[in-house]
């Protein structure tokens, strides 16, 4: 039998325990590199928030400003400052880290309820169809006549069919049309609803104890503001306990890619929470006449929306309908930080990242290697087991 490759399979384990060594060697340097990128982040946010907030104050909505008391205006400006020392309190290794990890547990937990509905589902059909029933017709269907088209006369429109009942007028098409996203009005901060989350404002977990999960499908609190229904898919097993639980970084360079993964999404759950926030709050102020719900926030976010030229930092979603408070055609406008745009206007953050890419890429070689050698050891095995399994040689008859 030929053997598998020209690495004997004795050396393939020692081969794996080298490059997760190498990863182990470079964790910390990879710590270092995300620690001083959320650090220098904490330090430019309050900067540019506060410059994305003025243009949208001045440019945008400037007779709204105008028109605010200075008392409204005052603790507007209190309530951005404590979600940007929320959020800034949040933005740290550790804490993304959680939050990967409560993404993945929901996201797993939404995948394990669509699959039990799809059982359900597909159990109910068949049942039916043992029984002789029809199945049932989805909800806004076409439903498709078998007969030819031209098997005998038509009947007249209004004389009776060939059962004896009179076919039915024809009713026009109805298409029910329904915006993707719901947008909100209020004169004052208690007639406003709010999205289902888990998060507070700026990220925190529902302004409970630290670390505490709080149910995504509960209805918050006029302060608890922030996550959205969908969330970016994580890979993640409910055996699992995920690389962001396990209190240290991976050492397979495979799972350390999607840890790197997870941060990022968790970052961009961060800066989403504290953009929805700082909306809310000029809407209770009343300079934005419109709310965004986040579930745009995020489809902006994952280029599933077509938006209009904005400045950074700025969402311009033109409408397909007038708005009370909003000229004809002219789009609503929200706030929503994105980390690319402030890598974009920050050389020190582009320096970060810059380390971070670099380190991903290395990443991605020994994660190549380390697959390959993975497959390579279980065709070895494989092989051995085959042939212990072979049975005896018979002796030879006499």
């Amino acid at each position: 039998m030929a053997p598998v490759s020209d690495q004997p399979g004795s050396d393939l384990p020692g081969a794996l325990e080298a490059i997760t060594r190498d990863v182990a060697a470079s964790n910390p340097q990879l710590y270092r590199h995300l620690a001083l990128y959320l650090q220098v982040l904490r330090d430019v946010l309050p900067h540019r928030l506060e410059q994305t907030v003025f243009h949208l104050v001045t440019r945008v909505h400037a007779p709204r400003y105008l028109a605010l008391e200075p008392s409204v205006r005052q603790h507007l400006r209190q309530r951005l400052a404590l979600h940007l020392r929320r959020c800034g309190s949040l933005l740290t290794v550790e804490q993304l880290a959680a939050l990967a990890a409560q993404m993945a547990r929901e996201s797993d937990r939404r995948r394990r309820l669509a699959q039990r509905r799809l059982l359900e589902r597909l159990t109910e059909g068949a049942a039916e169809l043992a029984d002789g029933a029809p199945p049932p017709v989805p909800q806004g269907s076409v439903h498709l006549e078998r007969s030819l088209p031209l098997a005998g006369d038509p009947p007249r429109w209004g004389a009776p069919a060939a059962g004896g009942q009179a076919p039915r007028s024809e009713p026009g098409l109805a298409l029910p049309f329904a915006f993707p996203f719901s947008i909100s009005f209020a004169d004052g901060g208690d007639a406003l609803q709010e999205p289902p989350e888990t998060e507070g404002p700026s990220g925190d977990a529902g302004g409970g104890p630290e670390g505490a999960e709080e149910p995504i499908h509960d209805h918050p609190g006029p302060d608890s503001l922030g996550e959205a229904d969908e969330a970016p898919e994580l890979d993640f097993d409910g055996g699992d306990p995920g690389p962001w639980e396990r209190g240290s970084l991976p050492t397979d360079p495979v799972e350390l890619l999607r840890w790197l993964d997870g941060m990022d999404h968790a970052l961009q759950r961060r800066l989403r929470n504290l953009s929805h926030a700082v909306n809310v709050e000029l809407l209770r102020a009343g300079v934005s006449p419109t709310l965004l719900p986040v579930s745009l926030l995020d489809a902006a976010l994952h280029g599933r929306v077509d938006s209009a030229p904005a400045p950074p930092h700025l969402l311009r979603l033109p409408l397909p309908f007038p708005l009370p408070g909003l000229p004809p055609g002219l789009p609503a406008t929200a706030v929503l930080l994105r980390s690319a745009d402030l890598e974009l206007e920050e050389p020190r953050l582009r320096t970060c990242r810059r380390r971070l890419q670099q380190h991903r890429q290395e990443l991605r070689r020994m994660a190549g290697r380390f697959r390959r050698l993975q497959r390579r050891l279980a065709i070895h095995q494989a092989e051995r087991l085959w042939l212990q399994d072979l049975p005896p040689p018979s002796p030879p008859a006499d």
